[in-house]
């Protein structure tokens, strides 16, 4: 199994906007009235304005496995903090270890730089809350759409005295 990210090009935002419609319709998650033809359109626009840089920190990826595009990962990050802001896979490669692989190697990043890795997921989404959860994130907060989890390495320092 290889699983390779690469840089996502104004080339890839159909691409991309077909993960997100796909992988949203087979969860049920689109309210029955959405208009996926204005939605298809609105994504694809943020899509190239984030390739083209207009979220500080943002880093879109397309998720290759075994040489082919099969999902879009987004990750914000600062000098304090990494951030899942988005992963989507089409759904016949869910259930392949692809998702766990990228956030495990999320979290060695948090771990090699002692920092909080932050995920939101939306409420109507409990496989992916319950994947984050059993990959060791806890929730540490909601809001109306979402659930706010954290996975935060084990420090290094040692305790007085010692």
């Amino acid at each position: 199994m290889s699983i390779d990210l690469r840089p996502a090009t104004l080339e890839d935002a159909a691409f991309l906007a077909d993960v997100v419609i796909t992988a949203t319709l087979a969860q049920g998650r689109f309210p029955p009235d959405v208009d996926l033809v204005e939605y298809r359109a609105g994504y694809e626009n943020w899509t190239r304005k984030t390739i083209l840089g207009a979220i500080p920190d943002c880093t879109l990826s397309v998720i290759e496995y075994d040489g082919y595009p099969v999902g879009r990962l987004r990750v914000v990050r600062t000098q304090t903090s990494i951030t899942l802001a988005g992963i989507q896979l089409l759904p016949e490669h869910q259930n392949q270890r692809i998702g766990s692989t990228l956030v495990e190697q999320l979290k060695r990043e948090a771990d090699l730089k002692q920092m909080p890795l932050f995920i939101s997921v939306d409420k109507d989404n409990p496989r992916a809350q319950l994947l984050y959860e059993r990959l060791g994130c806890h929730i540490i907060g909601q809001d109306e759409l979402e659930y706010h989890l954290e996975y935060r390495p084990a420090t290094h320092e040692q305790p007085p005295g010692k």
